[in-house]
């Protein structure tokens, strides 16, 4: 009986400690699609590159959403700050953007980041881009409100307020969809998530694009 409670155990806490780790994973099937992609862009139009975790993953449409572009959705689930900085030469550099959209710090801070470490890699990032890209626009996006992770709030502000710093610092067209993603009264709009209350939906990503557009109008394909 003790061994099998041992199996028991150890099948419940195996699942959560994956869970747990987000950052730093292998991503090699994920890079290998997006650079398969990239190739089949007719080239016609400037490129817009978007890097981030799974928040940019799924963000649906983004052709149309941005149809002034040659659009790469360079988003993989489950990264970092830290991730995006060591898969730069490909996942940046090697995709030359003309407009590079950047969301990360969602998953450092879940993932136990200091946010300090997250700092340091969004401008060591930040810092390089504007060197080695001086041409490109580039446009960093606060890490989101979420019920999953609600309990972060307060973090996620506090982080989202040193990062509009950084991009700030380093020339980079800051975009924060916190406020639109709450109601009036400051509660959270339940109504923007899937099941997992941590990704968007169709309706998030509709108030993400929205207010984005009203932020960088020169986004908008419409202008």
């Amino acid at each position: 009986m003790r061994a099998a409670w041992g199996v028991i155990l150890l099948f419940l806490w195996a699942p959560q400690n994956c869970m747990a780790q987000l950052c730093g994973q292998s991503y090699d099937s994920r890079i290998a699609t997006i650079h398969a992609a990239a190739q089949k862009l007719g080239g016609h139009k400037p490129r817009l590159v978007l890097t981030g975790s799974s928040s940019i993953r799924k963000w649906p449409q983004t052709d149309t959403v941005f149809s002034q572009y040659d659009v790469v959705n360079a988003g993989f689930g489950g990264s970092c700050y830290s991730d995006l900085w060591a898969l730069r030469d490909t996942l940046i550099y090697a995709l030359r953007p003309e407009v590079l959209v950047i969301y990360e710090g969602d998953n450092d801070l879940s993932d136990g980041v200091p946010s300090a470490d997250i700092l340091d890699d969004a401008n060591r990032l930040l810092e390089e881009l504007s060197r080695r890209l001086p041409e490109t626009a580039i446009v960093v996006i606060a890490p989101k409100a979420s019920r999953a992770r609600h309990h972060l709030a307060s973090a996620y502000l506090a982080l989202n307020r040193e990062l509009r710093l950084v991009a700030m610092d380093h020339g980079a067209h800051w975009v924060d969809f916190w406020d639109v993603q709450h109601h009036a009264d400051g509660t959270l709009r339940d109504d923007l998530f899937v099941a997992d209350r941590l990704h968007l939906n169709d309706l998030g990503y509709a108030v993400w694009v929205r207010e984005l557009r009203r932020q960088l109008p020169w986004l908008d394909p419409r202008n």
